[in-house]
Formats: C-alpha cells, structure tokens, sequence
C-alpha cells in the first residue's frame, strides 16, 4: 500500500462544523445557578467575559477574556445533525479574585473554568459555565463558585432568527 494511500484513511474522519472561527463571541448571561463570591458585576451582572472560538477538525479552543484563560476540548460525538456540541476546560494559576465579603480578596493558587456549549447557528451557541476558585491555603470567604447559564453571539452579529 502506498503511502499516500495509508495518509488518505486518516482524512475526512472529522465532520464540518458550523460554527463560526476565529472570530470574537460576546458572553452574556442568561440565567445564573450560582455565583458565591458575586464575580460578576453587581452593575451589569448579564456581562461575561468576551472569548474568540477556534475549531481545528474536532479540537475547539477560546481565549476567554476572565484572567485571559484559555479552554481547550473537543466537540462530543453523539449531537444531533443541526447542533454541535462541545466541551473545554482550562485553568489560571495565582489570580486575585473577589471574595464573599464585600472588601475581600481571595488569592487563589487556581481558577478552575469548564463550559459547555450547544451550536444554535453559525454566529451563536448556548451552554453553562463553571468558574470555581481552587486554594491550596483555606481562607475565610473565599469557597466560590460561579456557575451560569451563558448565551455566545459571533460580535457585530444578531442572535440566530432575529430579523435585525
């Protein structure tokens, strides 16, 4: 067998996704589950953290914009034929976050990020955050978890079915 022959089986395994790459997604919030240490803003509490999607055959990475993270996964076999759908997690060592008290400030050894998503068209997804702080040394108020229920809109772009 030649070798272009035996290079060739290991090509088209991937499927073509639709989602949109390599270009900005702005997070907002849809419903909050849970968020101990009120990491997101008391102002604009719907405003997450901007992240720029790549997808390279079943490998999906974002720069997220909470302490610059970036969450690496794949999209999961088994989605139905007009939804992909994906998971990635990543982590950020020593960041100083909000506490549960109002002045207080948690030192962490490591934040902890994990989402999943669900492919509503080509410009939009929707899925949940966990943001969870991981301490080597316990300090007062700063057991914290965020978890949200997100919806990601391609910048400069209407949700999927808008007419605007």
């Amino acid at each position: 067998m030649s070798a272009l022959a035996l290079t060739s089986f290991g090509m088209g395994c991937t499927r073509a996704y639709i989602q949109n790459e390599n270009v900005v997604y702005e997070f907002t919030t849809r419903d909050v589950i849970r968020d101990d240490c009120g990491l997101l803003a008391s102002a604009a509490p719907e405003d997450l953290w901007d992240g720029k999607l790549h997808i390279s055959g079943e490998v999906v990475r974002l720069e997220y914009g909470l302490e610059d993270a970036l969450l690496v996964g794949r999209f999961l076999d088994g989605s139905a034929a007009d939804s992909d759908v994906f998971a990635m997690d990543g982590s950020v060592a020593n960041v100083s976050l909000p506490g549960k008290e109002a002045e207080a400030q948690c030192f962490v050894d490591q934040l902890t990020l994990h989402m999943e998503g669900t492919t509503r068209c080509a410009t939009e997804f929707v899925g949940v955050l966990s943001v969870r702080y991981e301490q080597r040394i316990q300090q007062p108020g700063c057991a914290c978890q965020l978890w949200v229920r997100y919806q990601a809109i391609q910048q400069d772009k209407s949700p999927c079915g808008s007419s605007s």
